[in-house]
Parts: C-alpha cells; structure tokens; sequence
C-alpha cells in the first residue's frame, strides 16, 4: 500500500546510521540467498485434467467457479488480492481440432471483500493426448496427454505477468476406478525468479458409483523451485479436496455436459485457501 511504503522509506533514507545500514545489506543478502517459497497454487483452475479432448470440429465451454471463505488476509506481494472471502470466475472455450489435438483459452474474473471486482487475466492453451483407438491398437494400458499454457495475468493476480505452464498428464481407468496425475511445472515469462522451474503436481482418485455419478479425492501441491530443492514444508502450499463428478451411468448414454463440484482445506498455513468450495460446470456442442 502507498501510504506504508511512504511511512517506511522516507525516514529509512534520511536516519539509518552506518551499523543500522550494514545489518540491512547483510538482511538482504541473506534473504537472496534463501530459497525461494512456494508461488501460490492457481487459484482459478482447480481441476486435475485427464486425457479426453473434444471431438473434432466441436465447441465446448466450461464455467470454474471457486469461492475461499477462509484463507490468508494480507496480500502476498504488492497489488495482490488477498484469498480470503473472494470468489473466482474462469470462463474457458474449447475446440477439437483432431482427435489428438484441442485448443483452448481462459478468461478470469475475480470478486473481493468490499465490492472489488477485478479482470483475472487470461490463458492460452494447447492439449495433445493419445487417441483412445491408439491406446486400444498398440495396447497402452495408461491416457496420456499433454497441455501447455501462456498466461498473462494483472498484479491482483500474481506478482509477475507473463509465465508458461507444462500439464503432464498420466492416468488409468477401468470403468469403474479413476486415477490421473499431473506433474505439472512451469515458470515465469518476467521477473527476478524468471525461467526458473516451479512443480505444482496435482492427482486425483476417483469411484464411479454406475449411478450416474463418482466420488473421490483430488489433491494439488506448490513445492517450489525445482533449482533451489524444493521449499520447506511450511512454505509449501498442499490443498486436499473431496470431489464429486457428473459421470456415464452403467449402460447409459455419454452426457453432453459436465460437473464437478468440490470442498476441501489447505494443510498448511501457505496454502493460502485455507476452506475453499469449487464447482466445473461444461458443456461439448
């Protein structure tokens, strides 16, 4: 805030004495040198991604929204929006351009305390994934797929703009059980941590009820810089999530549309959502 960066430079300049100003070079030094935290989890996708595209030549849409009731109140850098009491909006369109390749976007919006209303930023993003026939013919017993994003997103958001985003995405399904993993990393465009590689897996296990819906568990991680080994526990930011899924019914037809709807808690003071619920509504057309 300007009026604390006011209160706190102007007398620092003009009173430090010589002692006061080594003690603060060496703060600083010691701070450079310290790893890095954990950068926030994204707080707008809270989704673990499984290897499904649309089908070739189709739109689909797909609405996030995620509301944190209770979470960190300062804000953790300059500009940003605290997490606690404010809900996001992710509106992301789709399109299937073959049926290993799906291209997409993201729009974000976000509503704080006080009637703040802000622009979220936006994404661009391109999913590859292996192709279900491929999988059958060559007797692939895993989904795997791929999905790349650039983003740029306003200070309320995160502290640097421009950044990338790397989705593994390793799964197994039999009908009845889901798992999907999602070692994702990725770093920033800008910035002094610029380039350098941050991991954020994600994971989730899931029972198909064959009545039309499952339940499970999905989790997401912040570890840290790959470079520097990893935060300590305490910066880290883990968030653990109960889910339930819109899903085919046994013997039934594909549903057009998708939900998902979840509750879950950060263990870990950094995680910043400390309660969090989140809905995925979609639809393919």
């Amino acid at each position: 805030m300007p009026p604390l960066q006011a209160d706190v430079e102007h007398p620092t300049r003009a009173t430090l004495s010589c002692p006061a100003r080594s003690a603060l070079a060496v703060a600083l030094c010691l701070a450079a040198a310290a790893p890095c935290a954990a950068r926030a989890l994204d707080r707008f996708e809270i989704q673990v991604y499984t290897a499904d595209v649309n089908e070739p030549g189709h739109f689909g849409l797909e609405a996030h929204l995620n509301y944190t009731p209770s979470g960190i109140r300062s804000p953790e850098h300059p500009g940003a929006v605290p997490p606690n009491g404010t809900g996001r909006l992710t509106l992301e369109p789709s399109y299937g351009v073959t049926d290993w390749l799906e291209l997409g976007a993201y729009v974000q919006f976000l509503a704080a305390p006080g009637g703040q209303y802000r622009y979220g930023g936006n994404k661009l993003r391109t999913k590859f994934v292996v192709p279900e026939k491929t999988q059958r013919e060559h007797g692939i017993p895993v989904f795997l797929g791929l999905n790349a994003e650039l983003s740029w997103v306003p200070t309320s958001v995160e502290q640097d703009a421009w950044a990338t985003e790397f989705r593994p995405i390793v799964g197994w399904t039999d009908g009845r059980f889901l798992v999907s993993v999602n070692p994702i990393f990725g770093f920033t465009l800008t910035g002094p941590d610029r380039f350098r590689p941050d991991l954020e897996p994600c994971g989730k296990v899931a029972w198909n009820t064959q009545h039309g819906f499952s339940v499970g568990v999905e989790y997401y991680a912040g570890l840290g810089s790959v470079l520097d080994g990893f935060s300590p526990w305490d910066e880290q930011a883990h968030l653990v999530l109960g889910v339930i899924d819109l899903v085919e019914a046994k013997g039934g037809e594909p549903s057009a549309w998708e939900l998902n709807v979840g509750a879950g808690a950060g263990l870990t003071s950094a995680t910043g959502q400390h309660g969090i619920v989140k809905m995925i509504v979609g639809r393919s057309f």
